[in-house]
């Protein structure tokens, strides 16, 4: 009987180990000067990680989510995108977010 455990204990034991090995993995396509650091929000709270503009539509991606102008994300209201970051309302003041100076430009 205890001899059949083993094949159990093996693949329990390979199983275990192939998880830690996957929560180690880095992402290969990740841009060598990305870091932690700048996948957290500003101070503010509002971080903007990219900005799509075409003849059809402006989009941005802010905190994560893709916004437009007039959409709400993370308690404040995107006014404008603009070519390098957004435009914004909190408590009724205006402020621009930008995008972070390690920014890839993908078109010009």
């Amino acid at each position: 009987m205890k001899a059949m455990h083993h094949p159990y204990l093996a693949a329990l034991l390979l199983t275990m180990s192939a998880k830690a090995a996957a929560d180690r993995l880095v992402d290969p396509t990740r841009p060598p000067q990305a870091s932690d650091a700048n996948s957290r929000p500003a101070p503010d709270g509002v971080r903007v990680e990219a900005v799509l503009r075409s003849a059809d539509r402006d989009l941005a991606i802010v905190n994560g989510k893709i916004v437009r102008a007039g959409d709400r994300v993370s308690g404040v209201q995107i006014q404008e995108i603009l070519v390098d970051g957004v435009r914004y309302v909190r408590d009724g003041q205006v402020h621009v977010a930008r995008l972070t100076p390690n920014s890839i430009p993908v078109r010009r």
